[in-house]
């Protein structure tokens, strides 16, 4: 729990909600607390806000819990943009990069995770977002396009604008996309009021290819110790990249496929830099089914 939030809380003297926010904190300090007394090699993966770049205490704890990385919604990189996505309270421009950079100054990579396709993007956002995730050092980053997944406020509005004027896709309603056969399924959902959606599809590309060009891999890849540490970092970037960019939804099914074998034939590169040794004396637990007469009864039926 970001001490951020805490201090607000403080700030307003709203006593329930701090004393709220400090049980958070305090559990999930007492958690990474037992993480620690676990073996090294025993690494973590989480997502948390942009809020926790302001606290070096929590980021510390992280840290020495062998938390190694986190999955951080950036979402956008104008303030335009993080108001698109109520998300105002974050930092832009240089104070977003500088926050970004603290993750990384207490040991915690950063997946950055950006969204385009925002009401208020422009053609210059694009170049825009490289820019500043290549300048924050962010470890990986993800470049997807806007949609609107069921429980956001995002797709109840647009639910309800669709109720007025629903858009089909055959006998599929266009808010039900999940159910729509891949191969006419359109590559946005919500119109821009700017751009077309093959114009957002190509740009969002380029910026994936741009993130993950080999140049820029290898410099990111100094985070780690050594030659062969940073020959597998570039191949797992280029994994990822090859896995995430342009499969998705903006994708002909001859694209997919190409990306797919490119995918499987990178994967199995990686491999070899993370083969261990077999480890026969682990054994598989065996689980035992309590008996129960029930189920002997609905054998005999």
């Amino acid at each position: 729990m970001s001490g951020v939030r805490i201090r607000f809380a403080h700030e307003q003297n709203n006593t329930a909600k701090y004393e709220e926010l400090m049980a958070i904190r305090t559990e999930r300090f007492q958690l990474m607390a037992e993480l620690a007394k676990l073996p090294k090699d025993m690494v973590f993966f989480t997502q948390i806000t942009m809020e926790a770049g302001e606290d070096g205490e929590y980021l510390d704890a992280m840290r020495k819990a062998n938390i190694k990385g986190a999955l951080v919604g950036v979402e956008a990189v104008t303030p335009e943009g993080l108001k698109a996505v109520f998300k105002d309270f974050n930092y832009s421009g240089e104070a977003l990069a500088k926050q970004l950079q603290t993750f990384k100054e207490h040991g915690v990579h950063v997946l950055g995770s950006f969204i385009f396709g925002l009401p208020t993007d422009k053609p210059a956002t694009f170049g825009a977002t490289v820019a500043m995730a290549l300048k924050a050092g962010v470890t990986f980053a993800q470049f997807v396009m806007m949609t609107p997944f069921p429980g956001t406020v995002d797709f109840a509005r647009w639910e309800k604008e669709q109720a007025k004027s629903p858009t089909l896709v055959g006998e599929i309603p266009i808010t039900r996309y999940w159910l729509i056969p891949t191969a006419v399924r359109p590559k946005m959902f919500t119109p821009h009021p700017s751009m077309s959606s093959v114009e957002i599809s190509e740009r969002t590309q380029k910026v994936w290819d741009r993130f993950y060009n080999l140049s820029a891999i290898w410099q990111r890849s100094a985070c780690v110790p050594n030659l062969r540490a940073r020959l597998a970092f570039m191949l797992l970037s280029k994994l990822y990249r090859q896995m995430y960019a342009g499969t998705g939804i903006s994708t002909d099914s001859a694209r997919r496929k190409k990306s797919k074998t490119w995918a499987r034939w990178i994967a199995r590169q990686c491999r070899r830099f993370f083969q261990a040794n077999p480890m026969p004396e682990l054994r598989s637990p065996v689980w035992e089914l309590p008996f129960t007469g029930t189920c002997c009864n609905l054998l005999h039926l």
